[in-house]
């Protein structure tokens, strides 16, 4: 860990009364991400159905739309038929010791999260078996009277497209003492991370998580990212995003949300995007009992209270990979709010064309993988990485 500079003394009494104001449920969202026992075979997000188990490639060459390769100018451009992967991620563990010792969580670090070096062994061995991080934007075009198209798509010789994503970058109150950072600040405009050391410690580091990991990647090899793409920042807003109290009222809220535009803006630059990933994250997406109702408000606190900070997006990246289904109301609901784009979860490759949106799944890397899906990874990306720490 590459470490910048000590914060001030006094923010650890701010720390303390972060603490006590958001003290409740400590295992809020630990409960949404592991409802199933260890004995399942697929991860509790990946038992959704899609509408077909087979990916849709009828629209392959329906249209003239080309993408630009300006980065690698001079290289044998060639149209790429192939798969289009779409991995995700959640925040990284920092401190390993940290999160074993946060018993009460500790099974759904080991589950959910990767460790910071296995993280970058991920992004390592991605880059070595010729992968792209390209813009899911790429891959679609949309006509005036709102249809969705495929776009052609052009790489270089040999280079595999991949889009890069990650849920929940809020840094929840419950992760406070798993090892992981605490929020996502600006230092000289580049956007770094924030961590608690085991010795209680506050300080500044480059490499505490996806986002600056990914970045740092790039910028020495910006062979493995087509025109400065990064990824999709899949955000909630019940407490907060990027790690500031942004569902805060009054005057300390009003800071929150004004340091949190500033980061949002500065990641966007840099080449990230942002995706509604539901407002609450509640356990009605996994169980499918979530109403219209319940979805309307749930979308309207997202677009309210986030929205305003990271700008407008047509994403929806379901919570647990609940996206609906075709003619149903609810999705309905999602394409009328704006969402036409519209991210599952499954290691399936799904990916289909609709009228006028999208629906595509997403390969959760994470300790579950490689732990019980190690051969898969490694037949889709070449990966083979410790599922321990």
């Amino acid at each position: 860990m590459k470490i910048k500079h000590a914060l001030l003394p006094g923010l650890i009494i701010l720390s303390i009364i972060l603490g006590i104001v958001l003290i409740g449920n400590p295992s809020r969202f630990f409960v949404r991400k592991n409802p199933l026992p260890q004995t399942v075979s697929e991860k509790p997000e990946n038992i959704i159905p899609p509408e077909s188990s087979k990916p849709d490639v009828a629209q392959k060459k329906e249209n003239n739309a080309t993408t630009s390769v300006s980065n690698f100018s001079g290289e044998d451009i060639k149209e790429y038929y192939g798969p289009v992967r779409h991995v995700f991620f959640h925040s990284l563990i920092v401190y390993p010791q940290m999160a074993l010792a946060d018993t009460g969580n500790t099974n759904g670090y080991r589950d959910n999260m990767l460790t910071v070096e296995q993280f970058k062994q991920v992004l390592q061995q991605l880059y070595e078996n010729h992968f792209l991080l390209i813009d899911a934007k790429l891959l679609y075009s949309f006509n005036k009277n709102g249809s969705i198209r495929q776009n052609k798509l052009y790489l270089p010789k040999d280079k595999k497209p991949l889009i890069l994503s990650i849920d929940d970058l809020s840094y929840y109150s419950y992760m406070k003492n798993g090892g992981f950072a605490h929020k996502l600040i600006l230092e000289n405009g580049i956007v770094e991370t924030e961590i608690l050391t085991p010795k209680g410690n506050k300080i500044i580091t480059d490499d505490g998580d996806v986002v600056p990991i990914v970045d740092a990647f790039i910028k020495e090899h910006p062979d493995f990212s087509l025109n400065g793409a990064k990824g999709i920042i899949g955000l909630t807003g019940f407490e907060g995003i990027l790690g500031y109290r942004t569902q805060w009222r009054g005057k300390q809220g009003d800071v929150e949300r004004k340091n949190a535009a500033l980061v949002a803006d500065a990641l966007k630059k840099s080449g990230w995007t942002f995706a509604c990933h539901s407002f609450g994250h509640e356990q009605n997406f996994l169980k499918g009992t979530a109403s219209l109702a319940f979805l309307r408000s749930d979308i309207s606190l997202w677009t309210s209270q986030v929205q305003p900070l990271v700008g407008p997006t047509n994403v929806f990246i379901g919570p647990f990979g609940q996206v609906f289904t075709d003619g149903e109301a609810r999705r309905k609901l999602l394409i009328d709010a704006g969402f036409n784009i519209l991210y599952g979860v499954g290691m399936d490759g799904y990916i289909k064309y609709f009228g006028n949106y999208l629906v595509m799944n997403r390969i959760d890397i994470d300790g579950y993988r490689l732990k019980h899906n190690a051969k898969k990874l490694y037949d889709l990306f070449g990966l083979s990485v410790d599922a321990n720490f």
